[in-house]
């Protein structure tokens, strides 16, 4: 039963052969359960062999299926809230399933994010991190209505620069710090 809604859907979502032999592949309770959530969020083929690719490794490392990590108390949740939409449900837990795969590099997206807001700096003052890190790079964003305002901004972004935590955001940026040895 569920192999026939499966390949009903890859066909209907014009599903490469290949993506979807290797769904069909699955033991039956990880099939049917990645076949509820991709019929519900109506997942393109490139996210379903992302989910897909997380899926197996996180099952793999942990030691369970692919259905108990679908059943997870956060899937779930995501899955359940009422204010979300289909794509953000899909953004949602397609970055659930990355922090699952990656904690190493969520643990240091969050440590990068905890130090930027610890900074305090004024709110039109805005430091954001490519996602996954990726690059090193620490964006900044600031608009001025004047030359004082844009004299104070800066002031504010020179007085964090030179503290301790800015110099923490960029060695974490590079590397040279991790979150679990604390060096």
């Amino acid at each position: 039963m569920s192999e026939s809604a499966i390949s009903e859907f890859a066909k209907a979502r014009g599903f490469n052969q290949r993506t979807l032999d290797r769904w069909l592949s699955w033991a039956p309770a990880n099939r049917d359960a990645m076949k509820e959530i991709a019929i519900e969020l109506k997942i393109g083929e490139n996210h379903l062999r992302d989910i897909m690719d997380w899926l197996e490794e996180i099952s793999l490392r942990d030691r369970g299926s692919i259905g108990e990590i679908l059943a997870r108390q956060a899937i779930i949740a995501i899955r359940t809230d009422p204010r979300l939409g289909r794509a953000d449900k899909l953004k949602r837990i397609k970055e659930q399933l990355r922090r699952w795969r990656f904690p190493r590099l969520a643990a240091a997206e969050d440590a990068v994010r905890q130090r930027i807001h610890a900074l305090k700096l004024p709110g039109a003052i805005r430091l954001t991190v490519p996602a996954g890190l990726e690059g090193g790079r620490l964006q900044v964003e600031f608009g001025a209505l004047s030359a004082v305002e844009l004299q104070a901004q800066a002031d504010a972004l020179r007085t964090a620069a030179a503290t301790q935590l800015a110099a923490e955001i960029f060695d974490l940026l590079s590397g040279r710090k991790s979150i679990e040895s604390g060096d």
